[in-house]
């Protein structure tokens, strides 16, 4: 007789890293039991959910939503935790007991239909531009005090919201400076004329701590014993998000007493739509001082050219701060837009509008949210479609300013291409500046030879390939021979040796350190790669990077057990772990020689030795990139 195959899983067999968020519930739906997993999500404490009702633990999971005289089937329910979270919990009935039931929970994505009945469909928002440019450009058109208010009126619209205020806050003294509530806040609260607010205190002090958004779908806990004058308001619920500009925290928004709970999409929603509007709103008023004072500025050019020149490399940066996978691209395309102008002969003062303008012919990318413009994968149609507006959005920012030179078309007019097939307005031909048909070219060609995070640089082959495939097609003949004529230069001097550059330093270690002290050091020093020493003759005999520290960081839970695994992977020696392939070069290597074995090998960073085979820095793409193109300049000039 065959035995019969034994296919279910026995409870001892259940695998210890499966976090199961389950519970036991009687008749009077009180939590009897519940799995830790379970308990780390409501995140009360233990008294606050066992043997008490489950709406404790979930205040919008309610009676009314559970049929306890079904004994037959599972029961299903969506809802919102209080901290904004979409769950789904199973209720199913214990047949050992007909007065108790399993409830299962767990979390699912946010963009589900059922949630459309609990919340605005904020992703619709984000991706039609027409919706969020008319926010904004009522905040931006708001005269004097007028534009915080209207700033508030618009977050209220954006997130349904019936009350809100806008704090202002002074992050070095750590204090709120200035306060702004809706228009119809006496229908909710009293709030006097003269009363202040402290950062440290109030419904909003875990936004301006942590600087992250937070979500309070149930306040009770949180205000409870405390008064308004400690800044905790009777929210039904609430939705706080910082104010981030320049990397520093200006202020937060906060919005309340929706019909419907706030989820994390209301979060990031907000958070986007903050951050586009305070750029839109500094950004004006820097271009409209510079506007207000042009007619001095005609009088006095020299003294009005000085302005402007610093003016845009400030803006330049302050871009560059904001999409870090293209810092430097501006200031490169503007080199070589200018080496281009030069050979082709433009006169001085074209030059100067050339390079001007190409400093700041991506400006209108401040209005793109940031996790768009960083995003290391490829854009969706509708983030690229964000993306396409940028110089046109571009053009409005600079467009009440008096340059002496075609900078507003140059912006607008730099994705345009010679057939048509370009945006935003699909110009052709003669009808695009010759200005923009050199950005254009540069803008290219610096995109396929920069080195990227998620890729190294393309190459000198493949731009050649793409600027001929082009040619009086979409680009400007005249530009592309130019263009690759000075950038296909072969002949390097003498001095031209990876020694002459400043090199990026390098953390060493021992063989004894651990996998832990390797990871405290290159924190500490802030550096990403570590060279492990031989303890005979101290020579290299492998490197710890980030990629290594990324596979051996441990993903355990937090249990006793993986803890102690976790710290036995820490424990390891970095002679265990390094990568014994080290990618080396000597310090008097050319630079063309070190792009062709880094292009070669495919790898980020070259490490440096000298002739005594001492390592003395590490080479980058972003060092080696721009060491050629200065090289490049001087060559031409």
């Amino acid at each position: 007789m065959l035995q019969k195959a034994n296919f279910f899983l026995k409870p001892s067999e259940l695998p210890k890293t499966v976090g199961l968020c389950w519970g036991i519930l009687n008749d009077r739906l009180e939590l009897i039991k519940l799995s830790e997993p379970l308990y780390k999500l409501v995140n009360k404490p233990i008294s606050a959910i066992l043997k008490q009702p489950l709406s404790n633990a979930f205040s919008m999971l309610t009676h009314e939503q559970i049929d306890l005289t079904n004994h037959l089937s599972s029961q299903q329910i969506n809802f919102v935790d209080d901290k904004g979270h979409a769950l789904q919990a199973t209720v199913t009935p214990i047949e050992e007991s007909s007065e108790h039931w399993c409830i299962t929970f767990i979390e699912i994505e946010l963009d589900k239909a059922w949630l459309s009945d609990l919340h605005p469909d904020y992703h619709q928002a984000i991706q039609s531009s027409d919706d969020w440019l008319n926010q904004i450009e009522e905040v931006i058109n708001a005269s004097g005090d007028m534009v915080f208010a209207t700033s508030l009126k618009q977050a209220l619209s954006l997130t349904q919201s019936n009350v809100g205020y806008l704090h202002m806050f002074d992050e070095k003294n750590n204090q709120i400076v200035r306060t702004t509530w809706s228009e119809n806040v006496s229908e909710y609260f009293t709030i006097t004329k003269q009363q202040t607010y402290k950062a440290d205190s109030g419904i909003w002090a875990e936004t301006i701590q942590t600087r992250k958004s937070m979500v309070h779908n149930e306040l009770a806990s949180i205000s409870e014993n405390r008064s308004q004058q400690q800044g905790f308001f009777a929210f039904s619920n609430h939705l706080c998000v910082p104010i981030h500009y320049r990397k520093k925290l200006v202020g937060i928004i906060g919005v309340g007493n929706r019909d419907k709970p706030y989820t994390q999409v209301d979060a990031k929603s907000l958070s986007i739509f903050a951050t586009i509007l305070w750029h839109s709103v500094e950004l004006p008023r820097t271009m409209k001082a510079v506007s207000r004072q042009s007619s001095i500025i005609k009088m006095q050019k020299e003294k009005m050219t000085l302005i402007l020149v610093q003016l845009i490399g400030a803006i330049s940066e302050a871009l560059e701060l904001k999409d870090a996978y293209t810092a430097g691209h501006q200031k490169s395309v503007a080199q070589l837009s200018y080496l281009i102008g030069e050979k082709m002969g433009l006169t001085p003062e074209v030059l100067e509008g050339l390079k001007l303008g190409s400093l700041i012919h991506d400006i209108g990318k401040l209005a793109i949210p940031s996790q768009i413009l960083s995003k290391p994968s490829r854009l969706s149609d509708a983030e690229f479609g964000l993306v396409k507006q940028h110089p046109e959005q571009g053009a409005l920012i600079v467009d009440e300013v008096e340059f002496p030179w075609p900078i507003k078309q140059m912006i607008l007019q730099h994705h345009e291409r010679l057939d048509g097939s370009g945006y935003p307005k699909g110009l052709k031909a003669d009808d695009i500046i010759l200005e923009a048909k050199i950005i254009a070219v540069a803008d290219v060609a610096d995109s396929i030879l920069s080195h990227r995070p998620y890729r190294p640089s393309l190459g000198m082959e493949v731009l050649t390939q793409e600027l001929l495939k082009g040619r009086g097609i979409i680009f400007d003949e005249v530009v592309v021979d130019t263009c690759i004529d000075i950038l296909a230069v072969e002949d390097f001097k003498q001095e031209e040796y990876v020694s002459t550059l400043s090199l990026a330093p390098v953390v060493f270690l021992e063989e004894y350190h651990t996998l832990e002290h390797a990871e405290s050091m290159m924190k500490k020093a802030k550096m990403d790669v570590a060279v492990v020493l031989s303890e005979k003759n101290r020579s290299p005999i492998g490197v710890v990077d980030n990629n290594v520290l990324a596979f051996w960081h441990s993903p355990f839970l937090n249990t006793a057990a993986e803890r102690a695994a976790d710290r036995s992977l820490l424990n390891k020696r970095v002679h265990q772990v390094m990568e014994h392939k080290i990618n080396m070069i000597n310090d008097r290597t050319i630079l063309n020689d070190a792009q062709r074995t880094m292009e070669k090998s495919n790898v980020n960073y070259l490490i440096v030795q000298n002739d005594k085979q001492l390592v003395i820095g590490m080479l980058t793409w972003r060092i080696l990139a721009n060491a050629l193109l200065v090289n490049a300049q001087a060559r031409s000039n």
